[in-house]
């Protein structure tokens, strides 16, 4: 008899802090639990990097990563749950293997379906950001990237509150998540702040079926060091004409509302899953645009100990396009020529938002491996397509790189 997939389930028992809990560390009032995942992987092309793989040798940094988990019982129905981790690879400024205290919230119980928590917390943005961590609890080496997609990473935790309501009716069970909070990060020369984030989500489940829609709004100042002296001589050409003005407002963005919107969907059937997710970002303001979209359908099916999978995905990021129009209608204002420095900043301008609109394809195929019930081996192998002569979500090194190529992964993931 085939065992139904479980995955999806242990992800949710995950976020609750049941890891698979160790009974020497486990008390009354306490429970500890933990993971960690061992990675490596290389990308075939050596013009090209992804986090911190390259095409010059094996990395065993990037997907790897180490938590702990912590749950007390503080009281009657009032709770407090602790989660660190420490990560080879983050797109923030935390470096490599430094603890960042992901998760310190207090939970209160009001009765069987209402829960309210404060603190800071897990954004939860997709079917799997709140155990996007925790590599166990989903059959692929790391959630697709074109809808996991670095451009969120820095909006992975926020501090706050939320309200949950969770109840059954009829054959559905309903799970209704209202939130409200703040956040704050930085990479390199980039800086970001928002407040405030309000939003929430709804998950539906039906037997084998499981629907999920997100919504959120952010009001974010985003600020970007490297982009500061440009702005600074496009508004000094303001006294020439007010569309200069307009170029030099699109390099930041001052309270700009930006409108996230997800939707997933999961069928479990026996052994097989069908898992789609699909996102949305739009900047509802003038300024400071990076509007981006994307998409991934998966399927899996386990054979015992194995479950192999497959994936397709798409990725598109369109970089403040109106700045790009502007700037080709100045030459009509000021032609090539009259200023060498006006010249050369609109032709580099031009050439960093070309460099970031682009369009991403993904395909994947890879196993997963069950060696015992708390620890698993996952061999990955990704294609990517690139257009528009970018190189997607990877940094190119050089300049001769083709319009494609592949990730190869293996991570060793356990929960305890």
């Amino acid at each position: 008899m085939s065992k139904p997939n479980h995955l999806f389930t242990k992800g949710k028992r995950i976020l609750l802090g049941l890891l698979v809990s160790t009974p020497a560390l486990a008390g009354d009032d306490w429970s500890f639990s933990g993971f960690a995942s061992l990675g490596a992987g290389r990308v075939e092309d050596s013009a090209y990097t992804y986090m911190d793989y390259s095409g010059e040798e094996w990395s065993y940094e990037s997907d790897s990563a180490f938590g702990l988990h912590a749950r007390g019982n503080l009281a009657e129905r009032l709770s407090v749950t602790l989660q660190v981790v420490s990560r080879g690879h983050n797109w923030d400024d935390t470096a490599e293997f430094e603890p960042e205290l992901d998760w310190l919230f207090l939970s209160y119980q009001l009765d069987s379906e209402w829960r309210v928590r404060l603190g800071r917390m897990r954004t939860p943005h997709y079917l799997y950001s709140e155990t996007v961590d925790v590599g166990y609890s989903y059959v692929w080496v790391r959630p697709p990237v074109d809808v996991y997609s670095p451009l969120l990473a820095p909006f992975s935790n926020f501090d706050g509150f939320d309200v949950a309501w969770i109840t059954d009716w009829r054959d559905l069970t309903i799970d209704l998540q209202l939130l409200a909070g703040h956040m704050e990060r930085s990479r390199d020369s980039l800086n970001i702040e928002v407040e405030p984030m309000v939003g929430g989500n709804l998950t539906v489940q039906k037997g084998e079926v499981t629907l999920r829609y997100g919504l959120i709004f952010d009001r974010t100042d985003i600020e970007v060091d490297a982009y500061k002296e440009a702005e600074s001589t496009y508004r000094a050409a303001a006294s020439i004409d007010p569309l200069f003005a307009e170029i030099a407002d699109a390099h930041s963005a001052d309270d700009a509302w930006y409108r996230y919107q997800t939707l997933g969907a999961r069928w479990e059937h026996g052994d097989f899953a069908l898992i789609g997710e699909v996102f949305d970002i739009q900047n509802l303001d003038e300024g400071y645009t990076n509007n981006a979209n994307g998409w991934y359908t998966s399927l899996q099916y386990r054979l015992g100990k194995f479950t192999p999978y497959c994936v397709a995905g798409q990725f598109t990021d369109n970089f403040n396009e109106e700045m790009e129009d502007d700037i080709q209608a100045s030459y009509a204002i000021v032609p090539v020529g009259y200023y060498a420095a006006l010249d050369n900043l609109r032709a580099t301008s031009l050439a960093v938002v070309s460099g970031l609109n682009y369009e991403q394809n993904t395909w994947t195929v890879g196993v997963r491996y069950e060696l015992l019930s708390n620890l698993s081996l996952k061999g990955e192998w990704q294609y990517f397509e690139f257009a528009y002569g970018s190189s997607g979500q990877m940094q190119q090194q050089t300049g001769d790189a083709t319009q494609s190529t592949s990730l190869t992964t293996f991570v060793l993931d356990l929960v305890f």
